[in-house]
């Protein structure tokens, strides 16, 4: 699950986007629209957390953000 704070960034503004899974796993962002997205790190904490902050583009675009990750060893 993606949760996003804040859920709704302005043009000008920016969200970090948190991503709750499986524990020390590596994981892969990506974004399908306008705007940037910068990953925190490459793989989720002991908690299973990862982040990235995203930039909104294009107003009015509605991009999609999706983290792919691995499986738990």
């Amino acid at each position: 699950m993606i949760s996003a704070y804040p859920p709704n960034p302005q043009a000008g503004g920016s969200a970090l986007l948190v991503f709750s899974g499986i524990p020390n796993v590596t994981v892969a962002w990506s974004l399908t629209g306008s705007g940037t997205l910068t990953p925190q790190g490459i793989a989720t904490d002991a908690r299973g957390v990862a982040s990235a902050l995203y930039t909104p583009g294009t107003a009015g675009d509605k991009p999609t953000v999706t983290c792919t990750h691995g499986t738990a060893p």
